[in-house]
């Protein structure tokens, strides 16, 4: 074989050499981390059951098309099934009226959140607010949103107009119409006249 026909094929030769390792690099596992990445890296740890993270979160829920509430939170961590959302970073909640009004909102530090039903559980320095002024201030308070109501059984500071209310345990619709004291602690009343 002269020297002329020796090169088109060691030229096709290292080509498919090259092509081979080529393929071969690139279906090789990727490299494995420097010390120094793996220390960044297993800094962060999942948690166990709350696996998915998301930060400034706002929830919708709605009814028949139109908005019911809105929950709004700076963390929210949901378990394994998608079911509770763990919220913490500070947690506000509004509950409108069927025309868009805002019929109450409610804060707290933290809540727990079915979102299967909607149900709310707000925690830590709650307060409650109604469209028309009245104040609720408790520890934990659950928001039934089928019901439109809340409901707790920790100790519960109630501000309507001049009353003070402090007590065991509370029930109500949401914007305090229809009040239900478990029992009194203490509390001021203001009575007014019933005559013109």
């Amino acid at each position: 074989m002269s020297l002329n026909h020796r090169w088109p094929v060691i030229l096709l030769f290292c080509g498919v050499g090259f092509l081979l390792v080529f393929l071969l690099l690139s279906s090789s596992p990727p490299r494995s981390m420097s010390s120094s990445e793996e220390v960044g890296a297993s800094e962060e740890v999942a948690p166990a059951s709350f696996p998915i993270v998301s930060e400034n979160i706002r929830i919708r829920g709605w009814e028949k098309g139109v908005l019911r509430f809105l929950l709004e939170a700076g963390v929210m961590e949901l378990d394994k099934g998608g079911n509770v959302g763990k919220c913490t970073g500070g947690v506000e909640l509004f509950v409108f009226e069927d025309d868009g009004t805002l019929r109450a909102k409610l804060k707290s530090k933290r809540a727990l959140v079915n979102l299967h039903q909607s149900n709310i559980r707000l925690l830590e320095e709650v307060t409650a607010i109604s469209s028309s002024g009245d104040r609720l201030e408790t520890e934990e308070l659950l928001y039934f949103n089928e019901e439109k109501v809340v409901h707790t059984n920790s100790r519960v500071r109630a501000y309507f107009k001049h009353h003070f209310l402090e007590s065991e345990g509370f029930r109500s619709d949401i914007d305090f119409t229809n009040p239900e004291f478990f029992k009194i602690v203490r509390g001021t009343f203001r009575l007014e006249s019933a005559s013109p």
